[in-house]
């Protein structure tokens, strides 16, 4: 966007900000603003700051600041319409101003929203919009920095944490109205039988009436919050329409906005001393609303799903588009947390799904919030410090090492996936890439020990794209099948789908199907006497066998589904609940076999197998404890066996010939591909997997038990 505003140069960049006020006017009136030097942000005058989303740079609004002609984004005009007061003088109905009278339907006296949120076109607040000496400040990122100047930008980048802590009051924009999904009119109308009796259905007036009633009702329910074995928050919610309401497409619209999809916007929110919302006319405050974010979580109100039942059949078929409430609710849980700090990996890794203009913001739009950053030497913080020239494989490869180097772990490892389109195609293979989504859902880092416990060793390369970290190389992919892709059932989050559904699609079918068959046809050749996979094994792992319970089919089946649903080892002796954890999967995985596949799809015994299609008639979901741990577990990834036997599943850029390594001090094992010469080899990571019997240490354990010393391995 063009602008003819000439900024006069702050005194120090890195202190110094610039203040806006914006001249009283009708909603029609044009938008004049004046923006002051201020030389040292500790001694400003009280000031408000906006938090909002810059929006398309298409159809820019043309303003005058200080006389001088400017261009700013449609959405930022509206937000500064308004902002501004009202003229002191004039009547707001007959200029443009839609007064609210106390009697109106939607008044917040009347309405359950009663001190939570008003519509500032009441009659009361229209008055104390009316001005009333000077004008209020305002800092405003778009028009308060240079927006052509890079050396400034960075600064005042720096400046975020204090900017918005030190404000009087964060001013959050969500746009001059909600934008809702098309829905039947029909659904939305106030029935007949209602219009009986003097009720109006509040979609018909405003959209967000309803979402203003959703959060309302939820904080009626904040009594009702227990606390559960693990003491995480559980609610039965009450006073809630049934999820087949349309009221849910409004409310789920609302935490749709791009707002809350913005990587820039967590701090500014996480950050502020008070907040208030605003979408056009109405406004609400921002503690009452992150209270009632927590409650609808605990209500288990963010899970879509599509069920399918057939009792003594008849089908019936319950689905939730559910609310997609995980962005808001982690600006919400970061709240909450000592100093309203993180450590940089979490913020990073959880803000992937984020969207910045400049992929480079991913890291330097979280920084204010790291609170590994804040307290790091200042040889570690340059590694992080925020430099718009710095290319972007730079950026990310750096913070990387900053969380290798301060936290002695080389967990960011697990989190890098290793595709041929990646977008930033220079950055070295054992780095996120910060700016884009997983693709898979992680696995549970704690859940594992294929290190054995060791500590992490590594050895210093003068390159700084390459990673030399020690390990053990376990065994080459020999058999894949197809990945498992649903684009019905795309990852959301690290650990999240945007959608659980039951009886499993064809594509779930034909993934564990071909899986099934890859297995049962080596361990058949395995156990015929007719593969010498077990000396094979022997021979490379020093020892490790391919686990005793696969010596019958009922042994690996169960290891079959412990593969597919990414378990842990478990025993009889096991002293926790896993034990018990576990054969509910298995029965769990026969049932949603026998039902997909076919009765002769797994080895359990006639009686078993008699027991299932008898319960089948009467409870049909047998099979979705196994559904949602394979949906979750094996989204994005592909099936394969190592030369071996061992079962796994890994990344779905994996191919045959590719590596299992194990690296020291990560719990996990990595897919790697070879590359280099022979006499200097060095190493792509593919990414996570899991392999079943060597994910509690046994790998690492044989070779230390041979005498084995650990392997360097070069990333790049």
């Amino acid at each position: 966007m063009e602008s003819a505003y000439t900024y006069q140069p702050l005194p120090d960049p890195a202190n110094s900000i610039r203040l806006l006020s914006i001249e009283p006017g009708w909603p029609s009136d044009p938008i004049r603003v004046s923006i002051t030097n201020i030389s040292n942000l500790d001694q400003s005058p009280p000031y408000q700051a906006l938090s909002y989303v810059w929006g398309s740079v298409q159809n820019p609004v043309m303003i005058e600041c200080d006389g001088e002609p400017m261009e700013i984004t449609r959405n930022l005009a509206t937000a500064l319409v308004a902002l501004r007061q009202l003229p002191a003088d004039g009547d707001p109905a007959t200029n443009g101003v839609a007064v609210m009278e106390e009697s109106h339907i939607l008044h917040s006296k009347h309405r359950a929203w009663k001190g939570i949120a008003r519509n500032r076109n009441e009659i009361e607040i229209v008055r104390s919009r009316r001005a009333n000496g000077d004008p209020p400040l305002f800092w405003i990122d778009a028009l308060c920095i240079n927006q052509r100047n890079i050396q400034e930008c960075a600064e005042q980048v720096k400046l975020m944490r204090r900017l918005y802590t030190t404000a009087s009051t964060v001013c959050i924009w969500l746009g001059s109205e909600l934008i809702i999904p098309e829905a039947p009119e029909s659904k939305l109308r106030t029935s007949r039988i209602d219009l009986a009796f003097g009720r109006t259905r509040l979609a018909e007036l405003d959209p967000m009436a309803v979402v203003l009633s959703f959060f309302a009702q939820a904080l009626r329910n904040s009594d009702r919050v227990k606390f559960d074995e693990y003491g995480l928050p559980e609610v039965d919610l009450l006073g809630f329409p049934s999820q087949k309401s349309p009221e849910y497409k409004i409310f789920g619209a609302f935490f749709n906005q791009a707002y809350f999809h913005r990587v820039w916007i967590v701090q500014e929110a996480v950050l502020a001393q008070e907040a208030k919302v605003l979408v056009g006319p109405w406004e609400f405050d921002w503690k009452p609303f992150a209270e009632a974010v927590h409650i609808l979580d605990a209500g288990n109100l963010r899970n879509p799903f599509t069920l399918q039942l057939r009792v003594t059949g008849v089908v019936s078929e319950e689905s939730s588009s559910g609310v997609d409430i995980p962005s808001a609710l982690y600006l919400c849980q970061i709240q909450r947390l000592p100093g309203r700090k993180e450590n940089l990996f979490p913020l990073l890794n959880k803000s992937r799904t984020r969207k910045a203009t400049k992929d480079s913001d991913h890291v330097f739009a979280v920084l204010g919030l790291a609170g590994d950053v804040a307290n790091a030497d200042e040889l570690s913080q340059k590694l992080v410090a925020v430099d718009y020239e710095k290319p972007v494989a730079q950026v990310f490869r750096d913070a990387t090492w900053f969380i290798i180097l301060s936290h002695a772990t080389l967990r960011p490892l697990a989190a890098a996936e290793f595709w041929e389109d990646r977008r930033i195609p220079d950055c070295p293979s054992w780095v996120p890439i910060w700016s884009e989504p997983r693709r898979t859902s992680g696995i549970d880092y704690e859940l594992f020990n294929t290190d054995a416990g060791q500590k992490l060793r590594m050895e210093k390369s003068e390159n700084s794209n390459q990673l030399k970290v020690f390990g053990y190389s376990f065994e080459s992919i020999t058999s894949i099948t197809g990945g498992l892709v649903d684009e019905k059932a795309p990852i959301r989050t690290e650990d999240e789908l945007i959608e659980w559904h039951y009886p499993p699609r064809q594509e779930e079918i034909d993934f564990v199907k071909s899986a099934w068959i890859l297995t049962t046809d080596f361990y058949q050749s395995l156990l015929n006497g007719s593969s010498s996979a077990m000396i094979t094994t022997q021979d490379l792992t020093s020892q490790l066998c391919v686990p005793t319970c696969y010596a019958s089919d009922e042994g690996v089946f169960r290891a079959f589904v412990r593969t597919c649903t990414l378990s842990a080892q478990t025993t009889e002796a096991s002293l926790d609940d896993r034990g018990n954890e576990s054969e509910d999967m298995i029965d769990s995985a026969e049932a949603w076999f026998q039902q997909s596949l076919g009765w002769a799809s797994h080895p359990a015994s006639l009686i078993t197998k008699v027991w299932h299609t008898i319960r089948d008639k009467w409870y049909p979901g047998a099979g979705m404890l196994f559904q949602a741990s394979l949906l979750r577990s094996c989204m994005g990834r592909k099936f394969f066996l190592t030369t071996g036997g061992f079962m796994g599943i890994g990344p779905a850029s994996m191919r045959p010939d590719d590596l299992v390594v194990v690296i020291l001090g990560v719990t996990v094992p990595f897919i790697v591909r070879k590359t280099g010469t022979q006499e200097s080899p060095s190493y792509i990571l593919i990414g996570e997997c899991y392999v079943n019997g060597i994910m509690d240490g046994e790998l690492v354990q044989a070779q230390q038990r041979a005498g084995k010393e650990a392997e360097l391995f070069t990333f790049i």
